[in-house]
């Protein structure tokens, strides 16, 4: 039993690399026409989430491997990358902006924004 268009379509846009590849050589790669894969893309609605995901994981696999890099060069004292460690897993960010003489942290910026929207939101319904 083999593999369904789609499920071999999922595996092809899953891979970082197929990026530069199209669909037509896709359609070649696995001789199906192209106006049967569109047909396929149109109709099945939950086919472009299922590649996020497939994408996701496979981006997993490989961020560990960076991860682990990033912790060693930051470990034997690379300031950059002990930088990037507090900035991708503290969510750590050094740029403030300066308003009315206080500093403010952008992140509790954005979030104060958001409140505020909800609350206009809120108040307008």
């Amino acid at each position: 039993m083999g593999t369904s268009v789609r499920d071999k379509y999922i595996q092809y846009r899953s891979n970082p690399d197929n990026d530069d590849k199209s669909d037509a050589y896709f359609c070649t790669s696995n001789q199906i026409s192209l106006d049967e894969l569109q047909e396929l893309i149109r109709q099945d609605r939950k086919l472009q989430s299922d590649i996020l995901k497939s994408r996701r994981a496979t981006y997993a696999i490989r961020m560990k491997k960076i991860d682990a890099a990033l912790f060693r060069a930051a470990e034997s004292g690379d300031t950059k990358a002990a930088d990037l460690l507090y900035r991708r897993f503290d969510g750590w960010n050094p740029k403030i902006v300066e308003e009315t003489n206080n500093y403010y942290n952008f992140t509790d910026m954005v979030k104060s924004l958001r409140h505020k929207k909800a609350t206009i939101i809120k108040r307008s319904m």
